[in-house]
């Protein structure tokens, strides 16, 4: 028969202790690390954000310096990378929504919403580009910009 000793019996407890504890500081750590991927999934929409505006910008801007002709492909490439974007910002909200209520604090947030929401408007935009008026606020800042363009009052791309 076995005589169970303290010193066996405390061993057996830290090590059921220390590997609860190994569990639990894994499932902690995927959670984390879970988080730590959306994140670089919202910088990688955003980065992607930034690169169309900045492609756009340099459309617009060797057009307007009549560097290069304007070509509707072009434009349309653009609008459909547009498009593209906003495919995944669903999806996108529900993996964020998951880590908030795991109580973690997404760090670019923000500025990715900020993006989704100027993306989407520009993608309404160009849908109403297609025959559907602009809405009235839209044609009048579209008509003062015009103006201001007019008179000089604005800056030329350099």
């Amino acid at each position: 028969m076995a005589i169970e000793s303290l010193a066996l019996r405390t061993a057996e407890k830290h090590v059921r202790n220390y590997n609860r504890e190994s569990g639990d500081l894994m499932a902690e750590h995927r959670e984390a690390m879970d988080c730590r991927e959306c994140e670089a999934f919202l910088q990688l929409g955003i980065d992607a954000f930034n690169w169309i505006i900045r492609a756009d910008l340099e459309f617009r801007g060797a057009v307007s310096a009549g560097t290069v002709q304007f070509d509707p492909k072009e434009e349309e490439k653009i609008g459909l990378l547009c498009r593209g974007w906003v495919a995944p910002c669903e999806y996108a909200e529900q993996w964020i929504a998951r880590q908030q209520e795991s109580g973690y604090k997404i760090d670019n947030l923000e500025e990715f919403r900020e993006c989704c929401q100027e993306m989407r408007a520009i993608v309404e935009a160009q849908d109403n580009a297609d025959g559907e008026p602009l809405p009235p606020a839209l044609i009048e800042l579209r008509d003062k910009a015009i103006d201001e363009f007019l008179n000089g009052e604005t800056s030329a791309f350099v």
